[in-house]
């Protein structure tokens, strides 16, 4: 099995007091999913605060780098819907018709700062992919019930942002991609079940 794996991380200046967490995690998801050997997995990491970052685009995953502090660096503001669409649409630019993709949206707070996407945007883009059948979406993040209702995204795969312990963030991420990585199926409507 072949798999896109998106990680749309938030870099806002909230984030910079458990910036260590943050990293710590990333590079724990990034050594998790490299274990799983039965599935070929490219990688993007698109980082956003008041602009979007692509760091990593299309990457075979055993060829990405690690994070430390100088390649996460919390600022103000938080594009999400910008950092979304961004990340969509570089995957579904590579995406083959065997391939899967799962989106995971990493945020511990709310929308700010997007200057080209709007939220309806963001629920037609979630709702569209998701029914392609080989499209994930995971949101990890503030209100998550709410995030689902408003961008009709599937409610199982959405769970709410841990504050005290952020670097369980990334390593629930890293359970669902394992999840999903670690089976047939093109998609998963219940990563959180």
């Amino acid at each position: 099995m072949k798999t896109l794996i998106t990680i749309i991380l938030d870099e806002s200046s909230s984030m910079r007091t458990k910036k260590s967490d943050t990293i710590g995690g990333y590079n724990s998801f990034l050594e998790e999913q490299r274990k799983l050997k039965d599935d070929e997995a490219r990688f993007y990491l698109i980082k956003f605060n008041e602009v979007v970052t692509i760091v990593h685009n299309n990457l075979p995953l055993n060829d990405v780098p690690l994070m430390d502090e100088n390649t996460y660096t919390p600022r103000p503001g938080t594009a999400l819907y910008d950092a979304i669409a961004e990340g969509v649409k570089l995957m579904d630019k590579n995406k083959k018709d065997d391939e899967r993709a799962i989106c995971v949206i990493i945020t511990d707070g709310e929308e700010n700062s997007s200057r080209e996407t709007t939220k309806e945007q963001i629920k037609d883009l979630i709702t569209t992919y998701e029914a392609k059948n080989d499209w994930t979406f995971v949101y990890i993040g503030e209100n998550p019930d709410r995030w689902t209702r408003e961008t009709n995204m599937s409610a199982s795969n959405a769970i709410a942002y841990c504050h005290k312990k952020r670097r369980s963030n990334l390593e629930l991420a890293s359970e669902a991609c394992y999840k999903i990585r670690s089976t047939k199926a093109m998609s998963s409507k219940g990563v959180f079940k």
